[in-house]
């Protein structure tokens, strides 16, 4: 009995370290697009499927606690329901600052004018190498 009490306590504190990395997981992204106001430089994509697991996983907390005509399920698994709405209320935020807050301001320098100006010039270096060394 002791052996079991212990592996589910290991489960669950397991649970809550997923559900700790998760909030950690979120803020720095919502916190870089507040200071930046813009979303550019990552896809909205991931973030709409990120919801969708969301919405189903409480779902399922529903359809079974529905089915089973015990809704203590639904809280009964404290980590699952967390998980949930965390996601959903992180990705709505997401979605605000791409849809709506920021959905007009596109940054104009996205960082990478010296590393294009550099590639450029390393072809064209190159190209006028292979062609001195073709004339010799």
């Amino acid at each position: 009995m002791h052996r079991e009490t212990l592996r589910l306590d290991l489960i669950y504190a397991f649970g809550f370290c997923k559900l700790v990395t998760t909030i950690v997981k979120y803020i720095p992204q919502a916190y870089v697009n507040y200071q930046s106001q813009s979303t550019d430089g990552w896809s909205i994509g991931q973030i709409l499927l990120d919801f969708s697991g969301g919405i189903l996983s409480n779902l399922q907390l529903v359809i079974d606690s529905s089915l089973q005509n015990d809704w203590s399920g639904i809280t009964g698994n404290p980590i699952k329901l967390g998980l949930g709405n965390i996601t959903i209320v992180f990705d709505i935020i997401f979605m605000c600052q791409h849809y709506v807050l920021y959905r007009h301001k596109k940054t104009d320098d996205d960082g990478l004018e010296g590393e294009r100006t550099a590639l450029l010039a390393s072809d064209s270096e190159t190209q006028a190498d292979s062609t001195l060394t073709r004339n010799f």
